[in-house]
């Protein structure tokens, strides 16, 4: 068995949670022994070519142009054309409309299975172009794979198309180290008695993270924000900030590499995931934050998978969307409650044991594929 997953990208290109599942998938493969290649668009004008292991190839095409959302490439066309015959599995990330026009141009033979990330929200217009492809798509899969259950009983687009439908959970490893240790213990010296909140994430529109920033005019000083991420709402956030008079409770720290992640998430007390829009599906970060075994506070969004990953009273809290108070009462009972602190605590910790590791993800996508 040889298998493609075929995207957007592939990290560190264009690094949101889609491109993620991709390497975590071919990765995964590749070190169970099943050989893995990736194909996606670079974010510049060449093309580049990688091995991960003897195993796994990653194709890089050339860009062309990026709108709506989406990497345009013709090379991404081309490379699929000489490379398709080679797979027995084609495992198709969507949405991506580049990625399914290629496939809709080759059509390949081999069996293929479609990963449904999330129903596309925001691009009303673009998506009625992108409809009618996306129906061939979702007739043409043998197989379509959901992150969650939640999200697959909610997507009105998947109903006719059930009895095809798997669901397999997004899964990470754990990423303790000792160097996390010394940094994650340097920021607790630098805080000292401060309650460390943290939330991580691009800053777009879907975020939400305007309701976590107002959420701390209802705290006091014993309260600390640190957020991790960039995007085009960053200058909008720090004068929020600033205007607010919140400088010394809150800081916007921009893009960190995982080493300083991971030390973050080690340091915090609390995980927030304020999102308010659907475009937030799952919420890889959350399962990061209990993999530390750090209670959750995220978001209830209808037609999600967010609040089935994070079990309300269990890995923590789920909230309304755009609700600051109740973001700010949850902070403070956890804070408060010692009791629940640790429940909560260690129910994270259990439950992405039981549910979210590679092992289990793995296992479950390889078991999957022999079906087919």
């Amino acid at each position: 068995m040889r298998v493609l997953q075929l995207g957007k990208a592939y990290p560190p290109v264009n690094m949101g949670g889609v491109e993620l599942v991709i390497k975590f998938f071919t990765e995964g493969l590749s070190d169970a022994g099943i050989a893995c290649d990736a194909l996606g668009v670079n974010n510049s004008y060449r093309f580049h070519s990688d091995f991960n292991s003897d195993h796994s190839r990653v194709y890089r095409e050339k860009l062309i142009v990026k709108r709506f959302s989406t990497l345009f490439s013709f090379h991404l066309i081309i490379r699929l054309h000489k490379i398709a015959s080679s797979y027995s599995i084609i495992h198709i990330h969507h949405p991506d409309p580049m990625s399914a026009l290629a496939l809709y141009i080759v059509k390949p033979k081999c069996k293929i299975v479609l990963h449904w990330h999330s129903d596309i929200v925001k691009q009303k217009i673009t998506y009625l172009i992108f409809r009618p492809l996306e129906m061939w798509l979702l007739n043409r899969a043998d197989l379509i794979a959901c992150t969650s259950p939640k999200y697959l009983e909610d997507s009105p687009i998947l109903q006719p198309y059930k009895f095809k439908c798997i669901t397999i959970p997004i899964g990470i490893e754990q990423s303790e180290s000792n160097e996390n240790n010394v940094i994650a213990e340097s920021i607790r010296i630098e805080n000292p008695g401060k309650f460390i909140v943290l939330a991580i994430g691009r800053f777009s529109y879907y975020k939400g993270f305007k309701y976590l920033i107002d959420a701390f005019k209802h705290l006091d000083n014993n309260y600390k924000l640190f957020i991790i991420g960039d995007g085009e709402e960053f200058i909008m956030l720090q004068e929020m900030i600033n205007e607010s008079g919140l400088k010394d409770n809150i800081v916007l720290l921009g893009f960190q590499s995982d080493v300083i992640k991971n030390a973050y998430l080690k340091a915090c007390d609390v995980f927030v995931l304020p999102s308010i829009y659907k475009s937030e599906a799952y919420g890889i970060v959350q399962i990061e934050a209990m993999a530390f075994g750090k209670p959750v506070i995220s978001t209830r969004i209808e037609g999600s998978g967010v609040d089935w990953v994070n079990q309300n009273g269990q890995s923590g809290f789920t909230v309304p969307i755009k609700d600051s108070y109740s973001i700010a009462k949850s902070i403070t009972q956890l804070r408060e409650d010692k009791e629940l602190y640790n429940k909560l605590s260690k129910g994270a910790l259990s439950r992405y044991k039981s549910m979210f590791t590679t092992e289990i993800m793995i296992s479950a996508l390889i078991k999957a594929y022999h079906s087919l």
